[in-house]
């Protein structure tokens, strides 16, 4: 199944936003609409799709969760905020569902078959919030940023506040929303090292100071119109030791217009005929620490793009799925204008083939289809993806309609699941490693996994090849994974006579590296990923975080006998020809003095993460 798409089952709602926090459930949420699984009485607007057994549980939701934003908390509480007003359709006796716009919804993720969503009219915002931003602090709280206060193609009535989930108190304004109004919904963000949050909106972009209310201006983003409607692919690099943990921001693709051309006016519907209107290709990144941040352009995508999913992948590629090749994000009426040709869709000609980032290909090769089918089924407008546990893809959803349309309709409401599988499954075995830990804790002594001969394909050569990654999949809707980021972590080894490695891995570095919360274990050797276990990041609770120096990997050294996973490996041996080494431990831990490999981070780079921590621990 490398590379290829497969139907696995049914959503019975339609999949506009999806989250796994959990092994075999992926949990799917729907705007107000006639679906009709049923639940409570009513049309079911959530459930929980059963990975082990391709079946669904209709979950009952009564408020209008017409696009809202999620993120997955640092004790691994889902959160669910905001979304429209009351729909029209009724519902135990009330005259169409609740009004969804200041809600909090709340749940506890299991397996167990039973786990519902807490949907409480005493859990509510401060004020209304359509199409707002959620990103994880590193206390595992999230913050809540701007919105709308009723729905409509662009923000037709702006909320330009920032408030936090748990309550902080009163919200607070925020001077950039109202400098990118009305082109701030879904503005994109991500939690910097120094506590900061990178946001980007309309053509702009600040560092953002919330504990203060501070505003760093950075330099307008090049090319393109990359929020909602254009909803441009967007992802924060893999942070690794080698990069110095730098916060690379990146986007592809959009839309090439000015406000002007692409507002025109507050209607709910375009004044241009954005079907005509082609998809940008360029692709670009800002570094927003830098002393003198510069967008640097970079491979463009071999195909103009809006509306692609972005997801990291275990071997720390880039999979960008979904989307379309003309328009905007968004939908109408039927009829509404003369250029509606493609239903009541505001773009046209789907994108479905997958592309594959990877920057350790030659210039001009790094964005690649090689291998990879392309989907039957378009998913453009309120589509998803998101990377599962085994490694593969989970995409859903599309359904660019006001309410449930037949397929015959073009681009009519999408229930249809698929899997996409990435190029590593054509591995005819998966590494199984064991002794992988139930969470990570923030700085502290390495932890300590085996691999047998089997999981290095019977090479030690292979040693060299071994990736451990750390992912949060994010929380899937719009074009956007809020939460979405990766970490590679350090290791040193030491071979085992039976052919196999025990790896010594580092714990985290920092919580504003990354933030507390449920995230993806894999190990990757020669490119194939094992499959992922959901590890705790902290101490599964919502409040400051434990800060302890970051311990070093100890030396690699050649053989030792198996069997005795934990302890930590003695002084002496020798690191792998060609490594760079440098570095130092506690004696009794048989590290002082010790050379370690290029796999560990510098002292250099071990004082930045340190500085930082303590920069962070002062504004919890």
């Amino acid at each position: 199944m490398a590379g290829k798409f497969s139907i696995i089952g049914k959503a019975g709602v339609g999949a506009m936003l999806t989250v796994q926090a959990t092994p075999n459930t992926v949990f799917i949420v729907d705007k107000t609409q006639k679906n009709a699984l049923q639940v409570g009485g009513h049309s079911a607007w959530a459930a929980a799709y059963d990975l082990r057994t391709n079946t669904i549980r209709p979950m009952d939701i009564r408020t209008n969760t017409f696009c809202a934003a999620g993120v997955i908390l640092g004790d691994g509480t889902i959160l669910n905020a905001g979304g429209d007003l009351a729909s029209e359709y009724p519902m135990d006796g009330i005259n169409g569902s609740i009004d969804g716009r200041r809600r909090l919804r709340t749940l506890t993720p299991r397996d167990d078959g039973a786990c519902q969503w807490k949907d409480s009219a005493d859990s509510l915002m401060n004020s209304n919030r359509w199409y707002p931003t959620l990103e994880v602090l590193e206390d595992g709280s999230s913050v809540i940023i701007g919105g709308s206060l009723e729905g409509g193609y662009i923000n037709p009535k702006d909320n330009p506040t920032y408030e936090y989930y748990p309550s902080r108190g009163a919200e607070r304004k925020m001077a950039f929303l109202e400098r990118t109004y009305p082109l701030n919904l879904y503005p994109l963000t991500w939690l910097l090292p120094d506590s900061r949050l990178f946001v980007q909106a309309d053509y702009k972009a600040i560092n953002f100071d919330h504990v203060n209310n501070l505003e760093q201006d950075l330099p307008d983003i090049p090319h393109s119109f990359r929020v909602y409607p254009a909803s441009a692919a967007n992802w924060l690099t893999p942070l690794t030791a080698e990069n110095n943990y730098t916060h690379t921001v990146n986007f592809c693709g959009g839309v090439s217009l000015t406000k002007e051309e692409l507002v025109g006016s507050l209607l709910d519907r375009p004044i241009l005929d954005v079907l005509k209107l082609p998809a940008d290709k360029s692709c670009t990144s800002l570094n927003p620490l830098d002393t003198k941040p510069v967008w640097t352009d970079f491979e463009p995508l071999p195909e103009g793009r809006i509306m692609g999913s972005t997801l990291i992948l275990p071997d720390l590629t880039i999979l960008v799925i979904n989307g379309a090749r003309y328009g905007t994000a968004g939908y109408g009426e039927r009829g509404n204008a003369s250029w509606m040709t493609a239903g009541a869709s505001y773009a046209e000609s789907p994108t479905l083939t997958p592309v594959i980032y990877d920057p350790k290909r030659p210039k001009g090769k790094r964005w690649s289809s090689d291998g990879l089918s392309a989907s039957t089924i378009p998913r453009m407008y309120h589509s998803t993806a998101i990377l599962l546990s085994d490694g593969s893809i989970f995409v859903s959803g599309s359904n660019p309609n006001a309410d449930v349309y037949p397929l015959e309709d073009r681009y009519g409401t999408e229930y249809r699941v698929e899997r996409f599988y990435p190029p590593y499954f054509s591995a005819s075995r998966r590494p199984q490693p064991t002794g992988l830990p139930d969470s990570l804790s923030y700085g502290g002594d390495p932890f300590t996994i085996e691999l047998s001969k089997e999981d290095l394909f019977g090479d030690t050569k292979n040693i060299n090849t071994i990736k451990v990654t750390f992912i949060r999949p994010g929380y899937s809707t719009h074009a956007i994974n809020f939460g979405q980021r990766a970490i590679k972590l350090q290791w040193s080894h030491k071979k085992l006579d039976n052919g196999g490695v025990r790896l010594f891995v580092q714990q985290l570095p920092s919580p504003t590296i990354f933030a507390p919360g449920p995230a993806l274990l894999h190990v990757v050797v020669a490119g194939i990923p094992s499959e992922g276990k959901f590890v705790m990041a902290g101490n599964g609770k919502i409040g400051k975080q434990t800060v302890v120096p970051l311990v070093l990997p100890a030396i690699d050294v050649s053989v030792v006998p198996p069997g005795s996973i934990g302890q930590v490996p003695s002084a002496g041996g020798t690191s792998n020809a060609g490594e760079a080494s440098g570095g130092s431990g506690s004696d009794d831990e048989g590290r002082k003095n010790a050379a370690v490999s290029s796999r560990v981070a510098s002292p250099a780079i071990l004082v930045a993460v340190g500085l930082l921590t303590l920069a962070n621990l002062t504004l919890l």
